[in-house]
């Protein structure tokens, strides 16, 4: 015996995920060595990194 009302409910082929992605303006990008230091040639997406310690368990990682 099914006892699961939810059958009725969900469609057959679920959206799997959805995604909102800003439009990036145009700017000139970084030159070859240094954007591939970065990891990006868009100068604005050079964002700093920072680990927290609390979230690494407290080891030192680099």
């Amino acid at each position: 015996m099914d006892f699961c009302a939810c059958k009725n409910i969900m469609p057959a082929l679920p959206t799997l995920a959805m995604a909102a992605v800003p439009v990036q303006e145009w700017e000139t990008p970084c030159d070859p060595a240094q954007s591939l230091k970065q990891g990006t040639v868009f100068p604005s997406l050079v964002l700093p990194f920072f680990a927290a310690k609390e979230k690494l368990g407290g080891v030192h990682h680099g």
